[in-house]
């Protein structure tokens, strides 16, 4: 089978893995995974973290809690990362909200991708619908049926519930969802009486999360699976190299399929033959 290559041209190809990170002195630019241990355990130092799924349980009640930072992790691109993340928050004692896109390019039914989704429940965390209403919007569907559908899709295949949905780019539909039982986190309680924090395209806004934490005793944080790496690399970097990866394991199950095809058609006779017994049409 002739090899396809995707390649990264010098400008955006990262360093070999298990290369050490050359951290920035600027806090607000450095995404390498020390990093963000260490904004895990400044939010443990001074405030309560919790899940989407203790935001659903509290209601506007959460507003009388002191201090608390909500965990949100909308997962635009890589299961795997995204798993990472979970790992990392499992360790700092942090239990968070992962939003799954079911209109991505990953694929949270494949048995590879389901196995990581049900890590991260084990791991004590909860997940959310994250929903793209363009998405809706150009298939000419029932956005809210079809939101409903699949946190049903989710609920029953997991053996879990979900508690809250997230809009993916809100600011290119201008649009969210409500449904009624489910927590919509663009809710005004989570976004204008809580101060909202997102690493969004890995800039901060009004800089690091760890900076507004004196100033801010109720944060809403926002992260992105594949902004977080050992190395650090900027965005453009880890989305390619997240290409690659996918491409080669699609690669190897082309690969292994046609393996299979072939052997099955020098067995196509012998495994017609075996097939019509189990029905019971032997022929004869």
């Amino acid at each position: 089978m002739a090899e396809v290559e995707l390649k990264l041209d010098a400008s955006t190809k990262a360093p070999e893995a298990g290369a050490a990170a050359d951290r920035p002195v600027d806090r607000d630019q450095d995404f390498t995974l020390e990093h963000y241990r260490e904004i895990l355990a400044a939010l443990k130092e001074r405030h309560l973290t919790l899940s989407f799924k203790d935001a659903s349980e509290l209601g506007r009640d959460i507003l009388k809690l002191d201090r608390f930072v909500l965990m949100r992790h909308d997962v635009e691109f890589s299961l795997t990362s995204a798993l990472r993340m979970a790992r990392l928050d499992h360790e700092a004692d942090v239990r968070s909200t992962f939003f799954l896109l079911l209109s991505s390019d990953y694929n949270i039914f494949e048995p590879e991708g389901a196995a990581i989704v049900q890590e991260i429940l084990d791991l004590g965390h909860d997940v959310g619908l994250h929903y793209d209403m363009t998405a809706y919007e150009q298939a000419g569907t029932d956005a809210a049926e079809i939101a409903r559908q699949q946190i049903a899709l989710l609920e029953s295949y997991w053996s879990t519930r979900v508690y809250a949905m997230s809009s993916h780019m809100p600011m290119r539909s201008g649009k969210t969802l409500r449904l009624s039982g489910v927590v919509d986190v663009y809710d005004p309680l989570y976004i204008d009486e809580i101060k909202y924090v997102s690493d969004s395209t890995q800039k901060w806004r009004e800089g690091v999360v760890t900076s507004l934490l004196e100033e801010h005793d109720r944060i809403h944080l926002l992260t992105h699976e594949y902004y977080w790496s050992e190395g650090g690399h900027d965005f453009d970097v880890l989305l390619l190299q997240e290409a690659r990866r996918k491409y080669c394991e699609l690669a190897g199950r082309a690969e292994a399929n046609i393996r299979r095809f072939k052997q099955g058609l020098k067995l196509r006779a012998v495994r017609d033959a075996e097939f019509r017994r189990r029905l019971g049409r032997c022929e004869g």
